[in-house]
């Protein structure tokens, strides 16, 4: 997983600008339907396959993701300010997602159900973005292209 991670960092890193990264958000879909496959898997050769495949979906999703929040933070608050609201909330995050997940273990929930809930939650989370995304772009497009072209001009400094 962490060789997946590392190579879908790099390739998003050369490949995604700023200004396009919502672009990666089927990327995060996908990842999620993907995460579901896992339940058919049977050997340990295409197990590590898929957590190398999930692993860079996941790398080149969060990295474009990354950026765009850190951006849009050192505008909105500074970058110090949003860095820490960031680690913050994925921190909490994480907490909860294990919470969720010694909870469904202590309940006896089969590992298939676990994969799959996970699953679920990743494509629809990553599609409840997307829609929210159009949305603002809708009702508030003039700052948030303001915002693009800043993040355009921040790659063209780099």
């Amino acid at each position: 997983m962490a060789l997946g991670i590392a190579g879908g960092a790099v390739l998003a890193a050369r490949i995604v600008s700023l200004d396009k990264s919502v672009r990666v958000l089927p990327v995060g879909i996908t990842m999620g339907i993907v995460v579901m496959g896992m339940i058919f898997v049977t050997g340990l050769p295409m197990a590590l396959v898929m957590m190398v495949a999930v692993g860079a979906m996941a790398g080149f999703f969060v990295v474009p993701m990354n950026a765009l929040l850190q951006h849009r933070g050192h505008i909105l608050m500074g970058a110090g300010h949003s860095i820490a609201v960031q680690n913050f909330n994925e921190n909490t995050s994480i907490l909860v997602m294990l919470g969720l997940y010694a909870l469904l273990v202590y309940l006896d929930v089969s590992i298939y159900v676990v994969i799959v809930l996970f699953g679920i939650f990743v494509s629809l989370t990553m599609l409840l973005v997307g829609v929210w995304h159009r949305r603002n772009m809708r009702e508030h497009g003039e700052e948030l292209q303001q915002l693009l072209a800043a993040a355009k001009n921040v790659n063209a400094h780099h």
